[in-house]
């Protein structure tokens, strides 16, 4: 392994930035950490500073640098990753069917450019956004303002200040619904009784899954994962759990403020999501 480290730049809570982690984690590669205050949860926006849109003009985490490199994007970094000698002997991508692998890889990553809520890595951001509104809408008018005369991506600019004035998010979560079931079942078919993961052994889709499922406990959604129509997804999630890059990873960032975040949002939370993906997972199922 390279004498020089890795440096993440990286944010808390952020979803992408959960996946790079447990990546470095998995592989056992050092790396140093630059936390960045995200511009939809914090009056800073250091993702809109000078700087940082530098290192990454789109002004989105997660963001490696390593030997004079600059690498943006989970796929793009955790593909990286795995490429270089850690201290552990994992590779997180295997050999067979490469290209039926990095399709579900894709589909499990928060890709830019996918259509809205096509695909699991793009259905979960759909279901976060009631909580990113919570956040956004705590935060200072002025900060609002450098969001519109800064942010890079006219998309999330727009989403992000429809949800300060408005309460834009409110029925975003519905409209993932039926795409999020028809995923899941595609998963729960995919898995077999025989692998404790999605393949042979731990790999970057696994990576994906575990910070999308976690994602839905911060929700409360978990239950979903659960149910007599999921047994093979129960049994993955509770091995996704055990792994100590789970912990490492995940858990261990959750500091006061995101347990502060999380806990008033599950204040709010009527479960009204939950039974409507828990009625059409029955409703396909009898179908």
């Amino acid at each position: 392994m390279s004498e020089s480290k890795i440096t993440l730049y990286h944010a808390n809570w952020s979803l992408c930035s959960q996946m790079v982690r447990v990546a470095l984690l998995e592989k056992g590669i050092d790396f140093r950490l630059h936390h960045i205050k995200l511009c939809d949860q914090y009056p800073e926006g250091e993702n809109l500073s000078k700087e940082f849109l530098a290192l990454n003009p789109k002004a989105t985490v997660p963001v490696i640098t390593h030997c004079g490199s600059v690498i943006c994007g989970s796929q793009k970094i955790i593909h990286y990753i795995d490429s270089l000698q850690g201290k552990n002997d994992v590779h997180l991508y295997p050999q067979d069917n490469p290209s039926e692998f990095e399709q579900w890889v894709s589909d499990t990553t928060i890709t830019e450019g996918v259509g809205f809520a096509e695909t699991i890595g793009t259905i979960l951001p759909v279901f976060s956004s009631p909580l990113i509104q919570m956040m956004v809408k705590k935060l200072p008018f002025k900060s609002i303002l450098r969001i519109l005369l800064r942010h890079p991506i006219k998309q999330r600019k727009y989403i992000f200040i429809s949800m300060y004035f408005f309460s834009a998010a409110k029925k975003f979560p519905n409209l993932g619904v039926s795409n999020f079931i028809d995923e899941l079942i595609k998963i729960e078919n995919m898995l077999t009784l025989e692998n404790d993961y999605f393949g042979k052994s731990f790999s970057h889709i696994d990576i994906n899954m575990m910070c999308l499922f976690h994602r839905l406990k911060d929700l409360q959604l978990e239950d979903i994962l659960s149910t007599p129509l999921t047994p093979r997804i129960r049994k993955y999630w509770m091995n996704l759990q055990s792994r100590s890059s789970y912990k490492e990873g995940i858990l261990n960032y959750y500091g006061a403020r995101e347990k502060q975040i999380v806990d008033s949002f599950h204040q709010q939370n009527n479960g009204e999501l939950l039974i409507k993906l828990k009625d059409k997972l029955y409703e396909l199922n009898n179908a």
